[in-house]
């Protein structure tokens, strides 16, 4: 593998550490993809610390060119982090759609109880009794 390369992802590797972090510092990325962001930077770091792992695993693939693996493995990282981030967007979503829906089921059950209540305020009122709060 190339030097600039294996600097390259070395360096990405420790930034992309420092980010996750730095997110979790300010409580913006929970615990879950907290490990995946360090299980990748994990995997970025081992391939640029040892890079001649890649190169029998790449011949035994079909690769020629291990860099190629490199990008190989990271496109496969992204994918499977965007199908899992998809999947909690999904959760949410359904989520977020039924507290709507009981929002406006206990909304519209409040109005009905303030409606029912309005009429026995204004009788009891008229016969000079004391008024309901």
């Amino acid at each position: 593998m190339n030097l600039h390369l294996r600097l390259l992802l070395l360096i990405g590797a420790v930034l992309f550490m420092c980010l996750t972090v730095f997110y979790i510092r300010r409580k913006g990325l929970d615990l879950y993809h907290s490990i995946i962001c360090f299980a990748g930077a994990l995997l970025i770091l081992l391939m640029a610390l040892f890079p001649d792992v890649l190169e029998p695993l790449a011949r035994w693939i079909g690769i020629q060119v291990p860099s190629n693996l490199v990008f190989l493995i990271m496109i496969a990282y992204l994918l499977c982090t965007s199908l899992s981030l998809c999947a909690v967007t999904s959760r949410q979503h359904a989520r977020i759609r039924k507290l709507v829906q009981e929002y406006a089921l206990l909304e519209k059950r409040v109005r009905e109880l303030e409606n029912a209540r309005a009429p026995e305020q204004t009788v009891e009122t008229q016969g000079g009794g004391k008024k309901i709060d």
